[in-house]
């Protein structure tokens, strides 16, 4: 309806961004380089370099942006500023970085100037545009009136979007016969749809969308029919929206429309982008990470004796079974009934795997008596969890993804919950950086699919980032 324009409002905020910080780098020289030394110092390199080094910055600056999904907020809200001031942060200090890793002689003041600079910049610019964008969608020659036909829950999520978007839709209002003298946030109900002729001929560039799925086929035919008789533009919410609530996705083949329900979107070239991601970042923190898996396999060895590693079947993407590797931290006579009644307690209950019914306390893992000393300090920072980087290798595991699911666990799962199993499992992922078992299962699973839904390479490279600090407060994954 208006996903074009999305995009395209998406590259002229970029463009934006780029502009921002163009002019808080301009002003941050202005300020610290009154004599013009660090302007003379760049006019002396190479031009070829400066340009080079001046892409990659502003790569680097749009990644961060993109990583932190400002291009999809465009409507100014405190959840905008707060992501621009993230974003800023992080790129600024990714800059400091950068200058210290490849000896770049620049003067940190001026960093500083240009970081809080940038943030200055990058409202007023986005400001700006959103203006500009609002008063070219307010011209009679672009403004496009809409009405909804229906008023029922669907109807007012889809005026609720069309609202919260920078859109060329001037909303007008509803049309339902059963709902006559009824208004939805100020947005009355006109008339009956058979008056779409009436309005039309007020608002000759009229258009219509069908939100009623609910209703019988022949109803929602006769909509349709009501448009094309009044020669307007129409869209319809299909049936099927109400058996994906997760979304759908749309697509063609040849000139035939298609219709279904979202799926995991690492498939194709974006499988291969993620592959080579987890190959890549797997094996560097494996090089820097083996002292580590070294020294824990000695203290095992040491105090709790053999084995070192502990092997588990799991189970990964579509269903096929893996063994994955840790560092033994429970006792060898450990048996897995306490954990299959945790497992199954916690899919049932509907509450966090931690608690019951009632809110209470029920058995936690944190406290399993099953465990050894040395495996509550593993278990702490997570360090019983790197062998699963050899996996990742492999290509049993991805960095980043849903839990590995245990063969008893998968017993207990409903329909829907199978859906997780959509992609390879991760060694962290989206769930265990925003709640881990502090959440429901049902919840759990809803964060898992969602990523697998919406995943990007950006979407990985914050995962990752978020999850530094939750294995520095020794929090486990």
């Amino acid at each position: 309806m208006f996903a074009s324009e999305c995009r395209k409002q998406k590259v002229l905020f970029a463009i934006a961004d780029i502009v921002a910080l163009a002019l808080a780098f301009g002003f941050a020289l202005t300020l610290h380089d009154p004599d013009g030394a660090i302007l003379g110092h760049l006019e002396d390199t190479d031009p070829q370099t400066l340009a080079e080094c001046g892409a990659i910055a502003a790569a680097l600056w749009i990644c961060v942006f993109r990583a932190f999904d400002l291009f999809s907020m465009r409507n100014g809200s405190r959840k905008e500023v707060i992501a621009i001031v993230k974003a800023c942060s992080v790129a600024a200090g990714l800059m400091l970085l950068a200058t210290f890793a490849f000896h770049i002689d620049i003067s940190r003041v001026a960093v500083a100037t240009f970081y809080a600079l940038s943030i200055i910049t990058e409202l007023g610019m986005r400001g700006t545009l959103r203006r500009l964008i609002q008063h070219f969608y307010s011209s009679p020659r672009i403004s496009i009136p809409l009405v909804i036909i229906g008023f029922n829950p669907t109807a007012h999520l889809l005026c609720d979007s069309i609202r919260e978007e920078l859109t060329q839709y001037e909303f007008l209002g509803f049309l339902d016969t059963d709902a006559l003298g009824c208004d939805y946030r100020g947005y009355p109900v006109l008339g009956r749809p058979e008056q779409l002729s009436d309005i039309r001929r007020v608002h000759p560039c009229l258009e219509a969308a069908i939100a009623i799925p609910d209703a019988p086929l022949a109803d929602q035919a006769r909509m349709v029919a009501l448009c094309e008789e009044s020669r307007l533009r129409w869209w319809v919410v299909p049936w099927v929206y109400r058996s994906a609530p997760t979304g759908l996705r749309v697509d063609t083949v040849g000139l035939i429309p298609m219709v279904g329900r979202r799926g995991s979107n690492v498939e194709g070239l974006n499988y291969l982008v993620k592959r080579i991601f987890d190959v890549v970042c797997a094996s560097l923190i494996l090089i820097v990470a083996m002292p580590i898996i070294a020294l824990a396999a000695l203290a095992i060895f040491i105090f709790d004796g053999r084995p070192i590693f502990f092997r588990q079947q799991r189970i990964g993407a579509q269903g096929r079974r893996f063994e994955m590797l840790k560092l033994r931290t429970m006792k060898t006579s450990a048996a897995d009934s306490v954990h299959r009644q945790y497992v199954q307690r916690w899919i049932s209950n509907g509450h966090s795997a931690n608690a019951d019914g009632n809110g209470d306390k029920v058995f936690k893992l944190a406290n399993d008596s099953r465990v050894t000393s040395v495996g509550r300090i593993l278990r702490k920072f997570s360090l019983d969890e790197l062998p699963q980087l050899f996996n990742v290798v492999r290509g049993d595991m991805s960095l980043i993804g849903p839990r590995p699911a245990l063969p008893y666990e998968v017993e207990h799962y409903q329909d829907w919950h199978r859906r997780r199993l959509e992609g390879m499992p991760g060694i962290t992922g989206l769930w265990q950086v925003s709640g881990r078992n502090q959440v429901s299962f049902d919840e759990m699973v809803r964060l898992d699919v969602q990523y697998l839904e919406d995943w990007s390479l950006t979407t990985d490279i914050r995962i990752l980032f978020r999850t530094i600090p939750v294995l520095l407060r020794g929090e486990g994954l």
